[in-house]
């Protein structure tokens, strides 16, 4: 038979063993303080130099805007009174996104015909109702740089941009594929 001794006590030992270990750091300095004026500045001209710098990136993203033009100078069409002519078919204009007073009738060919009109937000379109298909738009800004818009083999050149090669002119500001 085995007998145990149990006048043993390894809890009074193990603490003997962390008390030796985690003693003997009276010798070590305690750190210099600094004052609380010194911290309170550092910090601040820290959040201030963090917020400048801010600052200087948000305003160096900031582009500036440009001024609309109003679409009856870039095309002349627009600024003409609107005739029955020019007037897009209710059912045909119903998921285009633009004035419906602002239409004018720019090209009428075999495949459809084309207009010109405005949608919100200073946007110069040109509209394709094509034979049996549904309407097509292509709009731009009017303000900032301006280029030419394009559906099918048609091209609305506003005023002050120049055509690509390779297209001729059918009627103010329309533009042909060659």
């Amino acid at each position: 038979m085995t007998t145990y001794d149990t006048t043993y006590d390894t809890t009074t030992d193990d603490a003997d063993l962390f008390s030796d270990a985690f003693t003997g750091f009276s010798g070590v300095a305690p750190s210099p303080r600094h004052s609380r004026l010194v911290t309170g500045l550092a910090l601040s001209g820290a959040a201030l130099v963090v917020v400048g710098a801010l600052v200087g990136v948000r305003l160096a993203q900031q582009t500036p805007t440009a001024s609309p033009v109003q679409p009856g100078i870039l095309v002349p069409a627009l600024a003409e009174t609107q005739r029955a002519g020019d007037v897009i078919a209710a059912d045909d204009r119903a998921d285009l996104l633009i004035s419906p007073d602002s239409t004018r009738l720019l090209l009428t060919d075999d495949t459809g015909s084309y207009y010109a009109a405005t949608a919100p937000g200073n946007q110069l379109c040109l509209v394709s109702v094509p034979l049996g298909d549904l309407p097509q738009t292509s709009c731009t800004s009017t303000a900032g740089d301006l280029g030419t818009l394009r559906l099918d083999d048609v091209m609305l050149v506003p005023a002050g941009v120049t055509a690509p090669a390779g297209w001729h002119e059918s009627s103010a500001n329309v533009f042909v594929k060659d």
